[in-house]
């Protein structure tokens, strides 16, 4: 989603810097382990999932921007 948001149009870069900073406030909050232990583990590999995708978005757009500095 990002991604192309990025690669169409670099002024989206604010944007997209603002709504992973958000994203990583819920993450912490959502990794915090507390409550039933067991119910947070039968959670924690879908958790996961989402946030390694959200990783490799940026990642994805950080390789975009090294490519167009280069």
């Amino acid at each position: 989603m990002w991604y192309s948001k990025v690669t169409n149009n670099l002024a989206n870069i604010p944007q997209f810097i603002t709504h992973c900073e958000q994203e990583l406030e819920v993450a912490k909050s959502e990794c915090r382990i507390g409550g039933l232990v067991e119910k947070n583990i039968k959670l924690l590999p879908g958790i996961t999932e989402q946030r390694f995708n959200q990783l490799q978005e940026i990642e994805a757009v950080l390789n975009f921007l090294n490519i167009k500095l280069k």
